[in-house]
């Protein structure tokens, strides 16, 4: 039983671990947090806009359906080599696919995801960004999840400012 017990442990704490392993950041006073959950989304989708244009009603579409979006970002060194082993060891454990890769202008930036409903659609989408900003070192995690569509995913990074979002508009035409 206690082999049994051994076995099952084994198998469930990478997966807790991996889970857990960017929760730790969002305190840290060298890590700039922002964790947007579905409640703000959803007050985002009654503000009164004008839903006959069609670019505004394929936003509410997007941010309708999404469930939380967590952006970490630091410059402080022991912290970006901290993160950037928690990355890879939550890469390495978990079951996401590889989308693109892009290293441009003294960053790089790597965008995985989780199969969506359909091809058009993702339902996690990871982005790990490390590399230069305005001179200083940078790093920076991505983290979305809900029902994501990939066309539109880059306009939402732009308007909440998220460092690499540039690098979204090109997610589409890689998959």
């Amino acid at each position: 039983m206690k082999k049994l017990t051994f076995a099952l442990l084994a198998l469930i704490v990478p997966f807790l671990t991996s889970a857990q392993n960017f929760d730790k950041y969002e305190n840290m006073k060298e890590v700039d947090a922002v964790v947007v959950t579905s409640k703000m989304f959803k007050l985002l989708t009654k503000i009164e806009l004008n839903a006959d244009d069609p670019e505004t009603q394929a936003y509410i579409d997007l941010i309708e359906n999404l469930q939380e979006m967590r952006v970490l970002s630091t410059t402080q060194e022991g912290v970006r080599k901290q993160m950037a082993a928690d990355v890879a060891s939550f890469l390495k454990n978990g079951s996401m696919e590889e989308l693109m890769r892009v290293s441009e202008g003294g960053k790089t930036v790597k965008f995985y995801y989780k199969p969506g409903k359909n091809e058009d659609y993702v339902s996690q989408l990871f982005m790990f960004m490390e590399g230069q900003d305005k001179n200083k070192p940078i790093s920076v995690i991505l983290n979305i999840k809900g029902e994501i569509n990939l066309a539109q995913v880059s306009k939402l990074a732009n308007d909440f400012k998220i460092p690499g979002g540039n690098e979204l508009k090109n997610v589409e035409t890689k998959r």
